[in-house]
């Protein structure tokens, strides 16, 4: 810098020249760490709070409330057995019965909500296999779903006992009436062998093949509910007709009692249910319930008349 004739040089502090270096520094500095926070925001936030344990529909109570809803469907839904028609043969008390509801223990379970069930199994097929305790929940989940769809048909293909098609969204339920799930049939005895003994002949039963009802279907559903239960006594199959079993076509000796083949049957049945069942079919077991004829047996004149459901204690 120039003052009059004199030149005078003046330089910049050193405080000042050194700042300015640094400064790209802090810039790339900072930049650094707004790229690491923004990574660690866009890390999945975990949290110690154990999840809530998961819900046991099958653990909690019957609870009675005059104020439950009442039955979705009515005495003319077209796929009520006629003979078990409550409300068409007029039960008495059908309203303190459909008072009663479910309460699972520690959780919530809504009311089957029947467009948004079909809706979310559009394209697929529901399969029970069993005894009647599967065609009488099947009879009251056909007359729910025709709820949503109206058009809902009558549907006896590939075997089916009875069924319904929903063609509003293409989905098929339908009932396999197996009621030992394994094969088996009559083989009659001669007179002359029936006077000697009393037995009138006896009901093969093929513990490792599936009763010809089911075996060739199950790749056609994509959900499938098993039981079986109520046909293993000798109410059904007594001393004069009992059961008989084979494995691999040859007799199982020594003979084997009722409940030891019914139990056999199940592991066979599992076994190959679990071996040739697609994996992607959704597979259910469901367990029976006690009877409750009262004044004798269902083919002895004895009749449903509570009203209520049975209490732990009365269950055996």
């Amino acid at each position: 810098m120039e003052l009059g004739s004199r030149r005078i040089y003046t330089t910049m502090p050193s405080k000042l020249r050194s700042s300015s270096s640094l400064l790209p520094r802090i810039l790339l500095l900072s930049l650094l760490l707004l790229l690491f926070y923004s990574l660690i925001l866009r890390r999945p936030i975990t949290s110690n709070i154990a999840s809530p344990p998961p819900c046991d529909l099958f653990s909690g109570r019957w609870v009675f409330n005059p104020e439950t809803p009442k039955p979705l469907y009515d005495e003319t839904c077209p796929f009520h057995r006629n003979a078990w028609n409550c409300l068409r043969n007029k039960r008495d008390n059908m309203d303190v019965i459909n008072s009663w509801r479910w309460e699972p223990n520690g959780c919530g379970l809504s009311r089957i909500d029947p467009t948004r069930f079909l809706g979310m199994m559009r394209n697929k097929n529901v399969g029970f296999v069993g005894d009647s305790l599967n065609e009488n929940f099947l009879v009251s989940f056909l007359c729910i779903l025709r709820v949503a769809d109206p058009s809902a048909i009558k549907w006896k293909k590939k075997k089916a006992w009875r069924g319904a098609y929903f063609p509003k969204f293409n989905v098929t339920v339908a009932y396999h009436r197996a009621v030992l799930l394994a094969k088996y049939q009559w083989q009659a005895r001669s007179s002359a062998e029936a006077n000697q003994d009393g037995v009138k002949g006896t009901y093969r039963v093929d513990v490792d093949v599936p009763a010809n009802e089911w075996i060739n279907v199950t790749s056609f559903y994509d959900v499938l509910i098993f039981n079986s239960g109520h046909w293993w006594g000798y109410d059904k199959f007594p001393k004069e007709t009992p059961l008989v079993f084979y494995r691999k076509g040859k007799p199982i000796n020594p003979p084997l009692d009722i409940l030891p083949g019914f139990e056999l049957v199940l592991q066979n049945m599992v076994s190959y249910i679990q071996r040739e069942v697609p994996a992607k079919t959704l597979k259910f077991w469901r367990l029976q319930s006690p009877r409750h004829f009262y004044g004798g047996d269902w083919n002895q004149n004895g009749s449903c008349l509570l009203d209520k459901p049975l209490e732990e204690n009365q269950v055996w």
